[in-house]
């Protein structure tokens, strides 16, 4: 009983970690990807990447700090509208640039 309910909670925490948390921002034609990307599928190693015209970032990243990638996003993103950035929250698959591949 125990086992099973040990692979419902990692199953559960797989599908939570899959889900990526990005973001497309836009301003006077100009555009801006922020995503947190998780290199192994897992919460942690984490990594916020940051795209725009120039190329691909990571502006944060952490090992040891579960939710820390995602706070730090979120914190940029309000940034970036404080700027006067339209940002909107994407689902699904993360872009080529916001990878890197």
């Amino acid at each position: 009983m125990k086992t099973g309910v040990l692979m419902g909670l990692l199953l559960i925490s797989s599908a939570q970690a899959a889900e990526q948390l990005s973001y497309h921002c836009t301003h006077d034609g100009a555009v801006r990807e922020i995503a947190v990307v998780y290199p192994e599928g897992t919460p942690l190693p984490c990594e916020v990447r940051y795209s725009n015209r120039e190329g691909m970032t990571t502006l944060w990243q952490a090992q040891n700090s579960e939710g820390y990638c995602e706070q730090q996003a979120e914190a940029f993103v309000a940034q970036q509208r404080s700027w006067g950035w339209h940002c909107e929250r994407q689902h699904g698959e993360l872009t080529e640039t916001q990878t890197g591949d």
